[in-house]
């Protein structure tokens, strides 16, 4: 059997140990040609295309809308077409036997049976099944198995080995637990059943794996906004009036002297990158996804702008990459233009902490910062002292810490100085009728 190229389900991110076949562009059998797009692997960030390496006859080993993990085989080229379906099927499948084991009713989780060759099952789902005690034949007619068609019939959500003591009886197989999904009745005539997303099912994950453990705590701060913009405005093209860019700035720089915020829990011990990469979320009705600033730390303000708004517009076009996604540090969720009060971030996967940005409120002129902490890596009182500085680093750009700075700079045309200005927005610098430098007031800018 010529095999010219086997496809494996690719390690894109460390957080994704599996991925979901989004597209199939062939059927088994299909002629293919070198540099065709065979399928598209969705991940929790971004989308992965395959394309074929040769020319050949393509066999899939996997369906669309399904998981599978890392380095399965989902798909094999073959040099000729009369070599489909020739493809090994485990012994213990060839030929079915008789079993006594119970099996659920499952006259609604099984496709009409319309394959007549052998059923092909996923090395993960021929696992699954020799564990599980089911019989093979409940699939007939089925060409292809996987792992979750698997889970869905028995119910799971995931499956752990674990490995026993030594038994005695040393034929015993290692013993496998099952974790049963917690569920909530359904009643069809009251609601309407909508399939979770693969981005959705990632975050459930992501965002569990930390806050699981009940070992989480949030503390607030208020900043006071009263006259920051004044100061921030001019350093910003693109976000004016928005706390983003100087949060990040501020932030990238204060996390070399908290390190435990910009680190993770390894299960036996704590991890501290070595390197600050600060990472903003946006949700645009194009799924929740975490944007890395590279090395936060060394970046000025302007900088930080500029790739905010460059992430942001891949984001919106879909053409992000995978290097914009992962290695993300420290993560920081704005939700400023929700109008919100104050909320409570869940800290991601492989990250000890996340800071939550509130709205302004425009009548008492401050604003809440929340972070959530794992309490696993760091403590209260740590956490404490690092919102405290950024309050204090973020309230040193109100206008009154700059009050004593060129206010004797007059409008050119009212005459009235910067000092006593009461609007607090600033002057405009212009060019006179006489053709030399000044500055014009907001009030006579306006006309009035």
């Amino acid at each position: 059997m010529a095999l010219i190229q086997e496809i494996k389900v690719p390690l894109l991110a460390v957080n994704d140990t599996s991925l979901t076949v989004v597209e199939m562009n062939f059927t088994t059998g299909s002629a293919v040609k070198k540099g065709d797009l065979l399928m598209v692997f969705e991940t929790s960030k971004t989308t992965y295309d395959v394309e074929a390496e040769t020319d050949g006859y393509i066999q899939y080993y996997c369906e669309a809308g399904q998981d599978y993990e890392v380095n399965e085989v989902v798909a094999k080229i073959f040099e000729q077409e009369s070599e489909i379906q020739k493809t090994i099927v485990s012994p213990a499948l060839a030929k079915p036997e008789k079993s006594t084991t119970a099996v659920p009713v499952v006259a609604d989780l099984i496709e009409t049976a319309v394959w007549e060759g052998d059923t092909l099952f996923s090395s993960d789902a021929f696992r699954l099944l020799e564990s599980s005690g089911l019989n093979h034949a409940i699939f007939a007619g089925r060409d292809f198995v996987s792992k979750g068609d698997i889970e869905e019939l028995l119910g799971i959500s995931e499956k752990k080995a674990v490995k026993n003591k030594p038994a005695e009886n040393k034929s015993v197989a290692p013993a496998t637990t099952v974790k049963v999904k917690t569920t909530l009745p359904i009643d069809h005539s009251k609601v309407i059943v909508e399939k979770l997303s693969s981005n959705k099912k990632r975050e459930i994950e992501y965002l569990s794996e930390v806050q699981s453990t009940g070992l989480t705590s949030t503390i607030n701060t208020v900043i006071e906004t009263e006259g920051i913009f004044t100061y921030i405005n001019p350093s910003l093209k693109y976000l004016k009036n928005s706390l983003l860019p100087v949060i990040l700035y501020e932030t990238g720089r204060l996390l070399q002297k908290f390190p435990l915020l910009n680190a993770y829990y390894t299960g036996e011990s704590i991890a501290v990158y070595k390197n600050i990469n600060v990472g903003f979320a946006i949700d645009i009705d194009k799924g929740l996804k975490v944007l890395k600033v590279t090395d936060t730390s060394s970046r000025s303000v302007a900088e930080i702008e500029d790739s905010i708004m460059e992430l942001s517009n891949s984001y919106l076009d879909e053409s992000l990459k995978i290097e914009d996604l992962i290695d993300v540090s420290f993560t920081i969720t704005d939700l400023s233009s929700e109008g919100v009060a104050f909320f409570r971030p869940l800290v991601n996967m492989m990250n000890s902490a996340i800071l939550g940005v509130s709205a302004i409120d425009e009548k008492l002129q401050r604003c809440t910062l929340s972070l959530t902490f794992d309490h696993r890596v760091t403590e209260g009182k740590y956490v404490a002292q690092f919102l405290k500085e950024l309050k204090d680093r973020l309230q040193s750009y109100q206008s009154k810490h700059h009050s004593n700075l060129n206010l004797q700079i007059t409008c050119s045309k009212c005459f009235k100085t910067l000092g006593e200005d009461l609007a607090d927005t600033g002057f405009v610098k212009c060019i006179t009728p006489s053709g030399s430098e000044g500055y014009l007031c907001q009030s006579c800018l306006k006309g009035f």
